[in-house]
């Protein structure tokens, strides 16, 4: 099991085009290497996980 803290975590930045280390605001988080906003998950992972989420909640019923 791989143990998870801040100093590994990783968003998405659209701009980079990858997932890199961010610094958090109060209210959004930014990439370390451009600066620019990043997002939890790309636009690609985000629809697998929420596909991954449905198929289990109508599992779950």
């Amino acid at each position: 099991m791989e143990i998870r803290d801040f100093y590994n975590e990783l968003k998405w930045c659209a701009d980079c085009n990858d997932y890199v280390r961010y610094m958090m605001s109060v209210n959004h988080s930014y990439c370390t290497a451009c600066g620019n906003r990043v997002r939890l998950f790309s636009k690609e992972d985000s629809k697998r996980f929420s596909e991954q989420v449905q198929k289990r909640k109508w599992k779950a019923s």
